[in-house]
């Protein structure tokens, strides 16, 4: 996706929505955590999920690294690039076949805080 020629309601609703799969990854670790019963299906929807969301935000800052990418709108530039990138540096740490663990949910609560760090969920869909 060609992110520094949308506008800033685009891009908000970009991040609207990669930090609502976050938020609900983040639950159903929780939930799988906090459950007595490990179900295999509830395992499997989670890691695929960490998956999918990992390699977005690895492709997406891969993208935003490259030099011609460098310029857009003082949103994509100061609030966009830093958030999708600082995301995937620092989140989402666990590898993708790990078990679901206190370190997985603390990995995608680390991509939570950084996806939110500059503008909040609220401020992002104030923009949509």
């Amino acid at each position: 996706m060609d992110f520094k020629n949308l506008s800033d309601a685009e891009l908000a609703s970009v991040m609207v929505n990669r930090i609502n799969r976050v938020e609900y990854l983040m639950e159903m670790i929780e939930g799988y955590l906090e459950s007595q019963n490990h179900e295999s299906v509830l395992a499997s929807n989670i890691k695929t999920e960490y998956k999918d969301l990992k390699d977005e935000l690895r492709k997406n800052a891969k993208y935003l690294n490259l030099v011609r990418n460098y310029e857009g709108s003082k949103l994509y530039m100061h609030y966009f690039s830093p958030s999708i990138r600082e995301a995937s540096a620092w989140g989402f740490t666990v590898s993708t076949n790990s078990t679901i663990n206190q370190a997985m949910h603390s990995a995608v609560e680390e991509a939570h805080y950084k996806l939110t760090k500059y503008y909040s969920l609220e401020e992002w869909g104030a923009l949509i």
